[in-house]
């Protein structure tokens, strides 16, 4: 038979419960985020989202690419190509299987801001865009401008030696300290 003081349990875990329910809804809305995934298999969808441009200013696109042994790689995506190019392991990675393309019904939200390997950590209000993983780590999806281009890539939070931009390149992957990250609905 319950007491007392157990139905008073019961009235504080219950009120405990509804407080930290209530405070995980304000902190994980249920509503799902405004860009996702699509299958990609060599034509651009029309909600794509554009990251990048090539040396002719042809526009290119927020990819993501599974590379066995790599694990899954932010990447680019040229129109008109049915190739992802992605870099791991100081090389530059392509591959025509496994591919997916950032979409979004609400480009508007999805913002670059400039940051820094040192400053990235200060980015409290904002929701970075994960574009992946690589040697256990989320990876969170960049760009930077080089020789000509706009070039997504990988950004590594830590350890120290790794942290930064990773971008493909001429064969290569080139680091930067110095990048724009892709946030979402960023304060």
């Amino acid at each position: 038979f319950p007491t007392r003081r157990s139905s008073d349990l019961l009235v504080y875990l219950t009120f405990i419960i509804k407080q930290i329910c209530a405070d995980c809804q304000s902190k994980f809305p249920s509503e799902p985020l405004g860009y996702y995934w699509r299958d990609y298999e060599g034509e651009i969808p029309y909600d794509a989202v554009p990251g990048g441009t090539e040396k002719n200013s042809n526009p290119t696109y927020i990819g993501q690419a599974y590379i066995r042994i790599f694990e899954l790689l932010p990447a680019t995506i040229s129109e008109g190509s049915a190739i992802a190019t992605t870099s791991a392991r100081h090389k530059t990675k392509q591959t025509d299987k496994n591919i997916k393309i950032l979409c979004s019904h609400q480009p508007e939200l999805l913002k670059w801001v400039s940051t820094t390997s040192t400053d990235r950590h200060l980015l409290t209000n904002c929701h970075l865009v994960v574009g992946g993983s690589e040697r256990n780590q989320i990876l969170h999806i960049g760009r930077v401008n080089y020789d000509g281009h706009t070039i997504i890539g990988k950004v590594f939070s830590y350890p120290p030696a790794l942290k930064g931009l990773w971008i493909p390149y001429n064969r290569r992957e080139v680091k930067f300290n110095s990048y724009e990250i892709l946030t979402y609905n960023c304060k």
